[in-house]
Protein backbone atom coordinates (compact mmCIF):
# COMPACT_ATOMS: atom_id res chain seq x y z
CA UNK A 1 0.00 0.00 0.00
CA UNK A 2 1.19 3.50 -0.96
CA UNK A 3 1.51 6.75 1.25
CA UNK A 4 0.11 9.63 0.57
CA UNK A 5 2.33 12.46 -0.07
CA UNK A 6 1.18 15.80 -0.57
CA UNK A 7 -1.52 15.61 -3.00
CA UNK A 8 -4.78 14.49 -1.83
CA UNK A 9 -6.34 14.26 -5.20
CA UNK A 10 -3.30 13.50 -7.23
CA UNK A 11 -4.91 10.61 -8.94
CA UNK A 12 -7.12 13.01 -10.97
CA UNK A 13 -4.15 13.83 -13.55
CA UNK A 14 -3.02 10.33 -13.75
CA UNK A 15 -6.56 9.06 -13.63
CA UNK A 16 -6.96 11.28 -16.91
CA UNK A 17 -3.42 10.64 -18.61
CA UNK A 18 -4.52 7.10 -18.80
CA UNK A 19 -8.11 7.99 -20.04
CA UNK A 20 -6.61 10.14 -22.62
CA UNK A 21 -4.53 6.95 -24.39
CA UNK A 22 -8.25 5.02 -24.84
CA UNK A 23 -9.05 4.86 -28.45
CA UNK A 24 -12.48 6.53 -29.55
CA UNK A 25 -12.47 9.19 -26.97
CA UNK A 26 -12.82 12.40 -28.26
CA UNK A 27 -12.41 14.49 -24.67
CA UNK A 28 -11.06 13.96 -21.08
CA UNK A 29 -12.47 16.46 -18.76
CA UNK A 30 -11.99 16.65 -14.70
CA UNK A 31 -16.10 17.59 -13.88
CA UNK A 32 -16.83 18.47 -10.35
CA UNK A 33 -19.99 16.89 -10.07
CA UNK A 34 -22.73 14.57 -12.23
CA UNK A 35 -24.90 18.01 -12.34
CA UNK A 36 -22.00 20.27 -14.14
CA UNK A 37 -21.78 17.40 -16.56
CA UNK A 38 -24.97 17.14 -18.05
CA UNK A 39 -24.55 21.51 -18.26
CA UNK A 40 -21.90 20.75 -20.02
CA UNK A 41 -21.61 21.65 -24.05
CA UNK A 42 -20.57 18.36 -24.66
CA UNK A 43 -17.63 16.74 -27.12
CA UNK A 44 -18.70 13.00 -27.74
CA UNK A 45 -17.92 10.38 -26.60
CA UNK A 46 -15.71 11.98 -23.91
CA UNK A 47 -14.76 10.86 -20.43
CA UNK A 48 -15.83 12.93 -17.29
CA UNK A 49 -13.47 12.01 -14.24
CA UNK A 50 -15.40 12.61 -11.26
CA UNK A 51 -13.82 12.25 -7.39
CA UNK A 52 -16.53 10.87 -5.40
CA UNK A 53 -15.15 11.03 -2.10
CA UNK A 54 -13.14 8.59 0.32
CA UNK A 55 -13.76 6.36 3.39
CA UNK A 56 -11.65 5.97 6.29
CA UNK A 57 -12.07 2.82 8.98
CA UNK A 58 -11.94 3.77 12.30
CA UNK A 59 -7.82 4.48 13.39
CA UNK A 60 -5.75 2.94 15.24
CA UNK A 61 -2.49 4.03 16.59
CA UNK A 62 -3.89 7.11 17.96
CA UNK A 63 -4.46 8.28 14.15
CA UNK A 64 -0.99 8.63 13.37
CA UNK A 65 -1.66 6.40 10.42
CA UNK A 66 -5.47 5.98 8.21
CA UNK A 67 -6.06 3.50 5.31
CA UNK A 68 -7.88 5.57 2.66
CA UNK A 69 -9.86 3.96 0.31
CA UNK A 70 -10.86 7.16 -2.17
CA UNK A 71 -13.43 6.42 -4.84
CA UNK A 72 -13.41 8.13 -8.10
CA UNK A 73 -16.05 7.89 -10.93
CA UNK A 74 -15.22 8.19 -14.86
CA UNK A 75 -19.05 9.11 -16.96
CA UNK A 76 -18.86 7.84 -20.27
CA UNK A 77 -21.06 10.36 -22.27
CA UNK A 78 -22.18 9.66 -25.80
CA UNK A 79 -24.49 11.28 -28.80
CA UNK A 80 -27.29 8.95 -28.53
CA UNK A 81 -27.26 8.81 -32.28
CA UNK A 82 -24.03 6.86 -31.91
CA UNK A 83 -25.04 5.05 -28.79
CA UNK A 84 -23.74 1.91 -30.62
CA UNK A 85 -20.46 3.59 -29.31
CA UNK A 86 -21.40 3.31 -25.93
CA UNK A 87 -20.57 -0.89 -25.67
CA UNK A 88 -16.94 -0.81 -27.24
CA UNK A 89 -16.18 1.90 -25.44
CA UNK A 90 -16.90 0.79 -22.11
CA UNK A 91 -15.18 -1.90 -22.35
CA UNK A 92 -11.80 -0.37 -23.65
CA UNK A 93 -12.18 2.04 -20.58
CA UNK A 94 -12.50 -0.60 -18.15
CA UNK A 95 -9.56 -2.27 -19.69
CA UNK A 96 -8.10 0.60 -19.90
CA UNK A 97 -8.15 1.57 -15.52
CA UNK A 98 -8.75 -1.80 -14.20
CA UNK A 99 -5.57 -3.13 -12.52
CA UNK A 100 -3.65 0.15 -13.69
CA UNK A 101 -1.13 1.52 -11.41
CA UNK A 102 -1.14 4.70 -10.02
CA UNK A 103 0.74 6.68 -7.76
CA UNK A 104 -1.37 6.24 -4.94
CA UNK A 105 -1.45 2.02 -5.80
CA UNK A 106 -4.02 -0.13 -8.39
CA UNK A 107 -6.89 1.04 -9.40
CA UNK A 108 -9.97 -1.49 -8.94
CA UNK A 109 -13.44 -1.19 -10.52
CA UNK A 110 -16.04 -0.97 -7.59
CA UNK A 111 -19.85 -1.53 -8.04
CA UNK A 112 -21.24 1.64 -9.85
CA UNK A 113 -22.52 4.60 -8.13
CA UNK A 114 -25.54 5.49 -10.39
CA UNK A 115 -27.32 3.77 -12.97
CA UNK A 116 -26.93 5.36 -16.95
CA UNK A 117 -29.13 8.03 -17.46
CA UNK A 118 -29.95 9.77 -20.47
CA UNK A 119 -31.01 13.51 -21.18
CA UNK A 120 -30.99 15.79 -24.18
CA UNK A 121 -29.81 13.16 -27.02
CA UNK A 122 -27.01 12.32 -25.00
CA UNK A 123 -26.12 9.16 -22.57
CA UNK A 124 -24.08 9.10 -19.55
CA UNK A 125 -22.79 5.39 -18.86
CA UNK A 126 -21.10 5.66 -15.11
CA UNK A 127 -18.05 3.52 -14.18
CA UNK A 128 -16.35 3.84 -10.26
CA UNK A 129 -13.04 2.75 -9.05
CA UNK A 130 -11.05 3.03 -6.05
CA UNK A 131 -7.70 2.56 -4.59
CA UNK A 132 -6.37 2.28 -1.00
CA UNK A 133 -3.33 4.56 0.45
CA UNK A 134 -2.21 5.32 3.80
CA UNK A 135 -1.88 8.26 5.15
CA UNK A 136 0.42 9.33 7.98
CA UNK A 137 -0.52 12.17 10.22
CA UNK A 138 1.44 14.31 12.71
CA UNK A 139 3.37 12.75 15.40
CA UNK A 140 3.12 14.05 18.94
Amino acid sequence: MQDLTDDYLAAEPELIALLDQVEGLRKVYSTADLAELKERSQITPAAHVIYWGDAVPDTAQGGNLSHVTQTWVVVLAVNLRKKDEAGPLLARIIQQLSGARISLGPVQRINPIAKPTFSGGFGYYPLAFNFKFRIKGARP
